[in-house]
């Protein structure tokens, strides 16, 4: 690896054809200043949710009828695809070529399979960023900039066998990633999102899977820094359609970025925070418009980003006759046996606080089951509003003193706690935008 790499990741929402030329622009000025650029490439825009439409209709009804009619249809959309963004006859016919063929072989698969599990869906959604790799590929070598395609099977990202969910083998993965990229002297696009098991089965990595792949590359090869490409700007200080006037965040650190939940993936922010990688979100754009995620020695005093969690349920789970570790185990088995996640848990001597997102509709159930074996249970609507940065006790008064203010009903304050990063508060009110914009005013500086 001679010279400086850039780990450059496109997701789908950029990979059109009016960005795409914005894309080339970036990759050639990294060229020009010396850096050797990796472009790791999301799906095309719409394709994954195609496709899991797809498996959705395949599990009700396995027919080869509709394996074929999925073929075709998604072979007509990366057809107009490449038309769309490849203006050169060659590179058109060599690029549908490649589709076409890549397509034939998911089909022959899938008639093969007669069924749908979790290892044949990563191994049909794995062909979104595939698909997306030969266009974005042959686009580049039309236009004279040298590129060419490693699969992540072909490197090979090593994996666990956690199907939908997958975990990198970062020992093994990052070795072969060295040795696979040593001497290529183009420009390599890389499909996100997926991996391979040591028995040769396509995973894919959940979600945010394209970001871990751009992170898990950069941190393994050392890599002069990781660029996270965006349509729109850097990292806001709070949701633009509630607070209009929401400055981009010039930097963050490691840890403020994991606080937040929404920058980055958990999995892909632990490969950069582990080696250290400097991360930068970017506009495609707009460049300059960017939030840098680094390392720092010393935290800087206040907030940073005001978040917001919408649309939440509060449980309150009383009963004096039950030990409290006796009740907090037997209501996590009851919303683990339902599939639901509790995003808060908080306590007193004989009650438990839980904060839930009712996304798939079991709550019901979970209520119905605990009032059987607790004495009592109530559920409230909430939301959850929270804070990243850095505070002092001052900091949390003035927090909670803001929302009582606010005139919403706190169900959980925020508190204090040492080297306090994030605090929060669950509250009910019929009005968040009003609580969002006074907190905004009074704590984003």
């Amino acid at each position: 690896m001679p010279k400086q790499i850039i780990v450059n990741k496109f997701g789908g929402g950029i990979l059109k054809k009016d960005l795409i030329p914005v894309i080339k622009k970036r990759l050639s000025e990294q060229v020009k200043k010396g850096y050797h650029p990796i472009a790791v490439v999301s799906a095309m825009p719409k394709v994954t949710d195609e496709i899991l439409s797809f498996l959705g209709n395949l599990k009700e009804k396995y027919t080869n009828d509709l394996i074929k009619s999925f073929i075709s249809d998604i072979s007509i959309r990366h057809e107009k695809i490449i038309l769309d963004i490849i203006t050169d006859k060659e590179y058109q016919n060599k690029a549908n070529t490649e589709v076409r063929h890549y397509l034939s072989l998911l089909e022959k698969y899938l008639i093969k399979s007669k069924k749908v599990n979790n290892e044949i869906e990563d191994k049909v959604v794995s062909y979104g960023e595939k698909l997306s790799a030969i266009i974005f590929t042959n686009y580049l070598n039309s236009l004279k900039i040298k590129a060419q395609i490693i699969e992540a099977e072909n490197i090979p990202i090593i994996t666990d066998n956690n199907f939908k969910n997958a975990n990198i083998d970062y020992k093994l993965s990052e070795k072969n990633i060295k040795d696979k990229i040593s001497k290529i002297k183009d420009i390599i696009v890389i499909p996100g999102f997926t991996g391979i098991t040591k028995d040769g089965k396509t995973t894919t990595l959940g979600r945010g899977g394209t970001d871990t792949t751009a992170c898990f590359v950069g941190a393994a090869i050392k890599a002069e820094k990781i660029i996270l490409w965006k349509d729109v700007g850097g990292v806001l200080a709070t949701d633009p359609r509630i607070v209009k006037q929401a400055k981009t965040i010039p930097f963050i650190s490691y840890l403020e970025a994991e606080e937040s939940g929404k920058i980055i993936h958990d999995k892909a922010i632990s490969y950069v925070k582990l080696f250290k990688t400097p991360l930068e979100i970017a506009s495609i754009s707009k460049p300059n418009l960017n939030t840098k995620i680094g390392q720092i020695k010393k935290p800087t005093k206040g907030a940073k980003i005001i978040s917001l969690k919408k649309d939440l349920s509060f449980i309150l789970i009383t009963d004096e006759s039950i030990k409290l570790n006796d009740l907090l185990i037997l209501v996590s088995q009851t919303f683990k046996k339902y599939k639901i996640d509790m995003t808060l848990i908080s306590n007193t001597r004989y009650s438990l606080q839980i904060v839930a997102d009712n996304k798939n509709n079991q709550l019901d159930k979970v209520c119905t089951e605990l009032k059987s074996k607790v004495e009592e249970i109530g559920i409230t609507n909430s939301n959850m509003i929270f804070l990243v940065g850095w505070f002092n006790p001052k900091d949390v008064n003035d927090f909670n003193d803001l929302l009582i203010k606010q005139d919403v009903e706190v169900l959980i304050s925020a508190f204090y706690y040492e080297n306090c990063y994030r605090m929060e508060a669950v509250i009910k009110t019929d009005n968040i935008e009003k609580v969002m914009k006074a907190v905004y005013k009074k704590f984003i500086r």
